[in-house]
């Protein structure tokens, strides 16, 4: 069972590390890879993970670990501010270049009558 954290309003990156079961270095590179992950830093530099933040970790590492997700597929997973979003609306994100397909087809075959007309 993984180590749990105690109850504070930051933790360390140390510790985040070790309830992820990833090593501090993926930490890092995960927040130059996920704009949504952005710790705090103390005047000393040291990574301050708020509550949330170690949750979205928790996530990350469970698509990329565990559902096998690929980097570009966990940020397609996420929208900017960190929250998951349902794969219905990943499917839903194709339904505007359709219909703008279908709006595209529509002026072109106007606009060859128009042509035509003149």
């Amino acid at each position: 069972m993984p180590p749990t954290l105690p109850d504070k309003l930051f933790y360390k990156i140390g510790e985040v590390a070790e309830v992820a079961g990833v090593r501090t270095s993926v930490l890092r590179f995960w927040e130059s890879e996920f704009s949504f992950l952005k710790p705090l830093k103390s005047s000393s530099g040291q990574r301050l993970y708020s509550k949330n933040e170690v949750d979205l970790v928790l996530q990350v590492r469970n698509l990329l670990y565990d559902e096998k997700f690929t980097i570009e597929g966990v940020k397609k997973r996420f929208n900017t501010k960190g929250k998951l979003v349902r794969s219905d609306d990943l499917l839903n994100l194709t339904k505007p270049v359709e219909d703008c397909d279908a709006v595209l087809k529509t002026v072109r075959s106007e606009l060859k009558i128009l042509r035509d007309s003149l």
